[in-house]
C-alpha cells in the first residue's frame, strides 16, 4: 500500500495545482490529520494536511483529528458522492464539526483522475485504462450488493435463520395484540382494586 501513496500523492497535488480556490481553502486546514481507515483491507492512510499540500504515509506519529472507518468500495463511492460521508456505512471518530468542513471542500473538489492518468500515461493508454477502473469498480460494486441479496435470501429461505417479511409482520402483529390484551388485564385488576376499596 505504502508504495501506491507517493503516486496518488502527487496526483492529489498536481490537480490541486490547476484549482487555485481548493488548493487556498486547504490552507485552513493546514496541520490537520485524518486518518482513513480501509476495514476490509486491514490497511490505514494518514492524510495530513500541509499548507496547500496533502501528504500521504502509512502511519504517523501524531494523533489524528479525524478517523475514518470504511470498506474499500464505500471509501472509493465517497470521492464521487461526499453526502455519503455521514451515512450508515461509515464511521467518523474524532472532531465531527471537521468532518462537516472536509465535506464542504470535497463537494467544491474536482478531482479529475482520468487527466492525470493521461499526464503520466498520455491519452492513448488513459482511456481503455479508465475505463477498465470503472468497469472493476462498477463489477466489484454489482457483486457486493448480489452477494449481500443473496446470503439475506440464504439465510431466509434455506438456513431459516432470518425471518422472512410476513413473519417479521405476524410476530409484530401478535407483539401488538399481547400488548392490547395485557392493557385490558390491568385496567380489570385497576378495577376490581377500585371495587375492594
Amino acid at each position: 500500500m505504502s508504495s501506491l501513496l507517493k503516486p496518488i500523492e502527487f496526483a492529489l497535488n498536481a490537480t490541486l495545482a490547476v484549482d487555485p480556490e481548493s488548493q487556498h481553502k486547504l490552507e485552513r486546514y493546514d496541520h490537520r490529520l485524518i486518518v482513513i481507515d480501509i476495514t476490509d483491507l486491514a490497511n490505514k492512510i494518514c492524510v495530513g494536511i500541509d499548507k496547500q499540500y496533502i501528504r500521504l504515509s502509512a502511519n504517523s506519529k501524531h494523533d489524528p483529528d479525524l478517523t475514518i472507518s470504511a470498506k474499500a468500495l464505500t471509501l472509493l463511492k465517497l470521492s464521487r458522492d461526499p453526502d455519503s460521508l455521514f451515512s450508515s456505512e461509515i464511521t467518523i471518530h474524532g472532531d465531527v464539526q471537521f468532518a462537516k468542513q472536509l465535506q464542504d471542500f470535497l463537494q467544491g473538489f474536482d478531482f479529475d483522475w482520468e487527466a492525470q492518468l493521461a499526464r503520466v500515461t498520455g491519452d492513448t493508454l488513459s482511456y481503455p485504462i479508465a475505463h477498465g477502473i470503472r468497469t472493476l469498480t462498477g463489477w466489484l460494486s454489482d457483486t457486493h450488493q448480489s452477494l449481500q441479496l443473496s446470503l439475506a435470501e440464504y439465510l431466509r429461505e434455506e438456513s431459516r435463520l432470518l425471518p422472512d417479511k410476513s413473519e417479521i409482520n405476524d410476530y409484530l402483529s401478535d407483539i401488538d395484540k399481547l400488548r392490547a390484551d395485557s392493557d385490558r388485564i390491568e385496567a380489570r385488576i385497576q378495577r376490581l382494586r377500585d371495587q375492594r376499596s
